[in-house]
């Protein structure tokens, strides 16, 4: 085992248990017990006061019930994503289990020869995005988060495996993956929607957000496509994947422009998906100031 201080091995020992738990359940019971929990835990959390003032700050229209409302659902969602986590291979491996809607664009970049981004925010069962990695094997790469614990970090990669599949964390190592991968045709999968303090001011609900610049950056530079995705739970317990047209990159000749201006339309569609279904969105990341 890793030499980790004490309070990492407590924590991978309690995430081990509780996937452990989840396991024992079985999907359904695991995400609905998951759910559950969180709702119960969730509000009583720091992070709960922060998610509320951004959901009031973004869509000032709720009102206090509705935003109360938002954020239980908002709790039950990363509830049940934590509760699936030991059945999402099984999850896209299941048709029934999944509608996906826009395939054929995984179909035009196959064709291309060319690299792409598929980008995502941290919305709905955003794990789900891996099916575009299954679909295009050894060609993609995913660009992930690590856990600041290395044995739970260690634990989450070893469900997430995939013989034709990458993956990579965040950082120097996921910038020279990603460049690799566009020199290369790859075609790299990730979500960006989260605060980078080193980024590009770009407004996001009216409020100017530091956001990651790579994606357009490159894009802009290497004429790489970047098609949106999203992914949702349906009413009926079952989950959708819908991947959208890539997006219309700019080409005014000034190289900051049109990275802001291609970050703005990223940023907006994570909007429109926002505003349609808030509950599904992360509240409780810290994304403006």
């Amino acid at each position: 085992m890793k030499d980790v201080s004490l309070k990492y091995r407590l924590e991978w020992i309690a995430v081990r248990i509780v996937i452990w738990t989840f396991r024992c359940l079985g999907l359904t019971r695991a995400a609905a017990f998951g759910g559950w929990l969180a709702r119960k835990i969730g509000p009583r959390m720091k992070v709960h006061s922060l998610a509320r003032s951004n959901l009031e700050q973004a869509l000032p229209d709720l009102s206090p019930q509705e935003i109360e409302d938002t954020l239980m659902h908002m709790w039950d969602n990363l509830g049940r994503n934590v509760g699936e986590l030991p059945f999402n291979k099984a999850i896209m491996a299941n048709p029934e289990e999944v509608e996906i809607i826009g395939g054929e664009h995984m179909d035009t970049y196959l064709e291309s020869g060319k690299a792409a981004f598929f980008v995502t925010a941290h919305y709905g069962p955003w794990e789900l995005v891996g099916l575009v990695g299954q679909r295009l094997g050894s060609r993609a790469t995913g660009i992930y988060r690590a856990a600041n614990n290395p044995l739970v970090e260690d634990f989450f990669q070893e469900m997430r495996a995939d013989p034709h599949y990458k993956f990579v964390p965040k950082g120097r190592e996921g910038a020279r993956a990603i460049l690799k991968a566009a020199r290369a045709g790859g075609a790299i999968v990730l979500l960006n929607d989260q605060k980078l303090n080193g980024g590009m001011a770009v407004p996001f609900f009216g409020r100017e957000a530091m956001t990651a610049p790579a994606v357009a950056e490159i894009a802009c530079k290497m004429d790489v496509p970047i098609y949106p995705m999203r992914t949702e739970r349906l009413a009926s317990g079952k989950r959708r994947l819908t991947i959208y047209p890539a997006l219309e990159r700019p080409d005014t000749g000034d190289k900051t422009q049109d990275v802001h201006a291609l970050l703005k339309v990223i940023n907006e569609t994570y909007e429109e998906w926002i505003t349609d279904r808030p509950d599904h969105w992360f509240w409780v990341h810290n994304r403006w100031s």
